[in-house]
């Protein structure tokens, strides 16, 4: 969260660069309103919710649809600012178009990977205890864990899940339900598997575009760490 943060403030002190291109900054200048509209478009997205089209899934059962939905919040979010970051990096780094693409796109994989992990993280609880286990179930929220579930589960128990879900439980006893009813579909491990799946891909593709160093040793531990990580 820092590093899209940051961001936001990091634009202005690479165009002050004299040592820059006029070439580059332009670029960079794009970059930097790319992320701006990109993360409020998301922000705004996630504030609004899912919950309008949770009707016409829980009947339909096409968790494909929603899980879309939820990916679009999530690149919008945190991937893109993920991504220009990365590719401001690449940039003044001088690297080549195939270089600035590659290093784009992981970071992009490694910011829709980092949210759904902390969607499945606040299912399973963090380690550091910042945020209460099940707090998006009882904030009413559609998570990936919750649209992975509607493709695997019956009818009836997509229907009771989101009853429960969208009544914003505080019982613990029924967010715990909630909870076992993700685990049981294996909703939560798709998810990790998903974001496993997601940054190794990306990988692959970054691997032989970069050359063999220290740096690259840990950008790739890295990004073992987001789909690995606890808190």
């Amino acid at each position: 969260r820092v590093l899209f943060r940051s961001s936001y403030f990091l634009c202005q002190i690479l165009l002050l660069n004299s040592r820059f291109s006029e070439t580059d900054k332009l670029r960079i200048y794009e970059l930097y309103f790319e992320t701006l509209r990109a993360a409020h478009a998301g922000q705004a997205l996630d504030i609004k919710g899912l919950s309008y089209l949770m009707p016409e899934v829980v009947e339909s059962g096409d968790g494909e649809f929603l899980e879309k939905r939820v990916l679009a919040t999530h690149r919008l979010k945190s991937a893109v600012p993920a991504r220009t970051s990365a590719e401001m990096g690449a940039i003044l780094a001088q690297g080549t178009p195939e270089q600035i693409e590659g290093m784009g796109n992981f970071f992009e994989m490694l910011g829709l990977a980092y949210q759904i992990i902390d969607d499945v993280l606040n299912l399973r609880g963090f380690q550091n205890n910042l945020k209460s286990r099940g707090e998006d179930i009882s904030h009413g929220k559609v998570t990936m864990p919750v649209a992975k579930a509607m493709s695997q589960l019956p009818l009836s128990e997509r229907r009771w899940l989101w009853e429960t879900i969208s009544s914003k439980p505080t019982d613990l006893a029924l967010i715990s339900a909630v909870i076992e009813k993700l685990e049981k579909c294996n909703a939560l491990d798709a998810c990790e598997q998903q974001a496993r799946d997601l940054v190794e891909s990306a990988w692959q593709k970054l691997d032989p575009l970069i050359r063999d160093s220290d740096v690259k040793i840990r950008l790739r531990a890295f990004g073992w760490y987001v789909f690995e990580r606890h808190y």
